[in-house]
């Protein structure tokens, strides 16, 4: 499952495709589930994405998501439907002119669903990994792997501007840096606190002590007598009474 900060990446994103007319409609209703081709569906839906603008008023953004399975399932109900997929992308090719702005994105879902993406222009140099995309759905197509699979697939068409790449792959959202720092800096604060009031009485303590001494050898330093052991004795005996 993708980490929730990369939905809220999404949030500030935003995916806007320009809304499809009667036209583009109809020309989406033609198309043919289960056929690995790419029919005139798929020119109304490249030139539908080429339009893409971020976080554009009057567009048109994803709609909640439903399961592949269920897609795959209805093709025809979910016809060009701007939809959020996200899952690891695990193999990219271009296509073959007079298509080669256009790239085929193999991706397996969260769920464990493989799907197909078509990429339209450049992306914003995403690696392999863990990818998010605000797409329109275009068909269902069979493929025949190499082990001589013949499967089904969900395919996308997407703006290459349209897609977030996850970067849990050693680097850590910025909120979780910070924790470590708030909590060694509430740390300094708290012990330094603690110094600071086990200091204070202390040194009030002694300055007092130092007064009172000084105050207490100026008053005998005018009744001393003259003889010094006389004079020390007093002193002395004066110190262990303040103490």
């Amino acid at each position: 499952m993708v980490p929730i900060h990369i939905f809220l990446l999404f949030c500030l994103f935003g995916a806007n495709f320009p809304p499809l007319g009667v036209e583009e409609g109809s020309r989406l209703s033609a198309v043919v589930d289960g056929r690995d081709s790419l029919d005139d569906g798929f020119s109304v839906l490249v030139e539908n994405v080429e339009r893409w603008e971020q976080n554009n008023e009057g567009q048109v953004g994803p709609s909640e998501t439903p399961a592949l399975s269920d897609v795959m399932n209805d093709p025809t109900r979910y016809r060009g439907d701007a939809m959020q997929v996200s899952g690891e992308l695990q193999q990219r090719s271009k296509l073959e002119p007079p298509l080669e702005f256009i790239e085929e994105w193999f991706v397996r879902g969260n769920d464990g669903v493989p799907f197909v993406v078509y990429v339209v222009g450049l992306s914003r140099n995403v690696l392999n990994g863990q990818i998010a995309v605000y797409a329109r759905f275009y068909k269902t197509i069979k493929l025949t792997g190499r082990d001589g699979t013949t499967r089904l697939f969900a395919t996308f068409v997407t703006s290459g501007e349209a897609i977030v790449q996850s970067r849990d792959d050693g680097i850590f959202p910025m909120s979780l840096l910070l924790v470590p720092i708030v909590v060694v800096g509430a740390l300094s604060v708290f012990l330094l606190c603690r110094i600071k009031t086990k200091r204070s009485p202390r040194l009030r303590k002694l300055s007092v002590d130092v007064e009172d001494v000084i105050l207490a050898a100026d008053d005998l330093a005018t009744d001393l007598p003259d003889d010094p052991a006389e004079a020390l004795a007093l002193l002395h005996e004066s110190a262990e009474e303040l103490t």
